[in-house]
């Protein structure tokens, strides 16, 4: 497995809000994705800033507040999966429960201290 980028992640029920924060410190966005066909998880974006640094924030509704992770695309999701859960990391929305956009799939994996990974992976022409 391949790490093949590893930024920041915010999701939030106010992505908006977040998004004027960061656009005031110089960020841009640079890629959306919206209307995600899960009821909890309605889209977000990435921003970059003119230094090269990244930021995703997601709007997560029905999260009690803000949660910040870490966004880790990989070249392989399930050896990515396997690989934290020998770990100890679990599934924030339970085993085997994954977002799958069609051009992406992702899970928040939690670790046992409390910790979590966004591990996404880009389907490349399904």
């Amino acid at each position: 497995m391949k790490i093949t980028s590893f930024s920041p992640l915010i999701m939030s029920n106010d992505a908006q809000s977040i998004a004027k924060v960061f656009e005031e410190l110089g960020f841009v966005k640079q890629h959306e994705k919206k209307d995600i066909a899960d009821t909890n998880h309605s889209g977000g974006f990435r921003m970059k800033d003119a230094e090269g640094h990244d930021i995703s924030i997601a709007q997560v509704n029905h999260i009690p507040r803000d949660m910040t992770a870490i966004r880790m695309n990989v070249s392989d999701f399930d050896a990515a999966i396997e690989l934290l859960s020998s770990h100890g990391f679990k599934n924030m929305r339970g085993e085997g429960n994954v977002i799958d956009t069609g051009s992406s799939k992702t899970a928040v994996m939690i670790s046992p201290s409390g910790y979590a990974i966004n591990v996404v992976y880009h389907i490349k022409n399904r």
